[in-house]
């Protein structure tokens, strides 16, 4: 087998996962990605996550203030499995208006206090927006990458996917070679996947 087909472990620390995620059905049967978090912590590549649902504007807002916290440092990678649309993603009950974030409330939210992080929209279409207006989110947050879907994705083949992106980002340091480096090796790996779920990562554009 090719070196490259190895998921390696990392030299370095793990980079743990913050995932946040909504109720996706109804309580007694909604399936959740804390299971595919348990499957990588107890993988050889050990990765550490903090799993926390989220069904209100406050506690997404509770949470994301926790996730930039200097003590959260060691989770540099914020999982968005939530609902979404264009420019968006959206929890909980989704008739409420305020449980929805758009891409500019969130980049107010983040501004200056994502160095060294990359989010990850595990959500429907989320990123069905220009280039340029994620280069504006990565420059005013300060994240090294974003990364998503853009159309409707089921949610077996996207949870399947978001497994191998995750286990990928430990291969790289985080930064922006590191991380396009990362995208290479997604969609070499997983690239039919990858167009069938148009996915996408952008990494900051250098100064």
């Amino acid at each position: 087998m090719a070196r490259d087909e190895h998921y390696t472990v990392p030299h370095t620390k793990a980079r743990g996962i913050f995932c946040l995620e909504t109720d996706w059905t109804g309580v007694a049967k909604a399936p959740s990605v804390f299971s595919l978090l348990g499957l990588l912590r107890s993988s050889p590549l050990r990765i550490p996550s903090i799993h926390r649902h989220v069904a209100t504007q406050d506690s997404f807002h509770h949470y994301l203030e926790k996730w930039v916290q200097v003590q959260h440092g060691d989770y540099p990678i914020l999982y968005l499995a939530l609902h979404g649309v264009e420019g968006e993603v959206q929890f909980g009950d989704l008739r409420r208006s305020d449980n929805h974030v758009t891409l500019d409330e969130l980049e107010k939210a983040l501004k200056g206090r994502c160095r060294g992080r990359v989010l990850h929209f595990s959500s429907c279409r989320t990123l069905v927006v220009t280039e340029k207006r994620v280069q504006q989110f990565l420059k005013a947050t300060g994240a090294v990458a974003v990364s998503g879907y853009r159309r409707d994705i089921d949610w077996i083949r996207s949870a399947v996917f978001d497994l191998g992106l995750l286990a990928c980002m430990q291969q790289n340091a985080f930064t922006a070679p590191g991380l396009r480096a990362v995208k290479s090796r997604v969609l070499r790996r997983y690239g039919g996947e990858a167009k069938a779920l148009q996915f996408r990562m952008f990494v900051r554009a250098s100064r």
